[in-house]
């Protein structure tokens, strides 16, 4: 289903609602369960997946669970885990990564499957993408191998996505960034519009998105521009923890560095912290946000800012839109880049 397809099938929906819902669904997958290790902490510029990690961790401790053990996609070591973890279930981080286009965390997923077999292993609320179908095949048979795995999805589309191609039955939640709410920034405004789509090249790029000839008072920025450097300007804390996290990825190899696992572990909220604000400032930088991005349009409704949300290449933003977030305060549905621009134009001539 496109955007211009819908019709405002979901109920009308607070921000705190849908933390409460995405708690309540965290609830009742954890089966009572106090302690958990949660795995695939990513370490990077989209605010997204670590806005996941920190909502998932702020969903834990609201229920009085215990995060016993954390790992990178590249640091999950199965010994330390067994040795620490016992009966008790692993997270996975959420996103929009499960399926054949992003094969780093989809293949960190698949190891964990394939090695934790009869064991509890909890995938929290993803986007489901097959570009190519029949990928769906080895994944499903990994699945019913592993034996206790539970799926949890952040919309309708992802739903049926896991029905028809992993045979699964999955639950559905808001995205665990809703754990955050309410979002803040002390960031000043300093531009009528930004512009904050998914580029050329990327695997969620769609032409229809793209500013066409925007004028100079529309900035036009992603938050990949610049991340590679972009840890050289956190504070101390921050930068200390960036190269903490390094030192540890270059020498995992070694048996002794890997038996510090939980000093690695100690770097991962404070780096998700750093990602997650900058992105944040960015969005809250500007009177009003254009984008195609889920959590472009997730941090804007978080903050109360108001945006105009296109579909990405796939359908993932709008299946967020049809499950969850269309009327929330602030948010503005466009087909196009072209319509994009003028409701913005709109919304500007409005709060003048």
């Amino acid at each position: 289903m496109g955007i211009a397809e819908f019709r405002g099938i979901a109920e009308p929906r607070s921000i705190a609602g849908l933390r409460s819902a995405a708690e309540d669904a965290l609830r009742d997958v954890l089966a009572g369960a106090r302690r958990v290790a949660l795995v695939n902490f990513p370490n990077h510029g989209n605010p997204g997946d670590p806005g996941l990690w920190l909502g998932t961790r702020s969903l834990l401790k609201s229920l009085g669970v215990r995060v016993v053990y954390e790992a990178a996609p590249w640091s999950l070591d199965l010994e330390a885990l067994d040795r620490v973890i016992g009966d008790a279930p692993v997270l996975i981080n959420g996103g929009g990564n499960f399926g054949d286009l992003y094969a780093g965390q989809q293949g960190a997923r698949m190891r964990l499957i394939a090695g934790w077999t009869g064991r509890r292993v909890i995938q929290l609320p993803q986007s489901v993408e097959f570009a190519n179908p029949d990928n769906a095949t080895p994944v499903a048979e990994a699945i019913r191998a592993h034996g206790a795995f539970t799926m949890m999805v952040r919309d309708r589309r992802s739903q049926e996505a896991s029905r028809a191609l992993l045979g699964l039955d999955p639950v559905l939640s808001p995205d665990h960034i809703f754990g955050l709410a309410p979002l803040t920034s002390t960031a000043a405004v300093t531009r009528d519009l930004l512009w904050m789509v998914w580029p050329e090249g990327a695997r969620e790029f769609t032409s229809q998105s793209q500013p066409v000839d925007p004028p100079s008072w529309v900035h036009v920025e992603d938050w990949h521009t610049g991340a590679a450097l972009a840890h050289e300007r956190f504070d101390r804390g921050g930068r200390i923890a960036f190269r903490i996290n390094r030192a540890f990825e270059a020498r995992w190899n070694s048996a002794a560095v890997r038996r510090a696992w939980p000093l690695l572990s100690a770097t991962f909220s404070p780096l998700a912290h750093r990602w997650l604000d900058r992105g944040v400032d960015l969005v809250a930088s500007s009177e009003v946000l254009v984008t195609n991005k889920l959590h472009g349009h997730l941090v804007a409704a978080l903050l109360g800012k108001p945006h105009v949300v296109m579909d990405n290449s796939y359908g993932k933003v709008a299946g967020a839109l049809e499950t969850w977030t269309r009327d929330l305060p602030g948010v503005h549905v466009a087909r196009d880049s072209s319509e994009a621009m003028t409701i913005a134009t709109s919304i500007l001539r409005g709060s003048e």
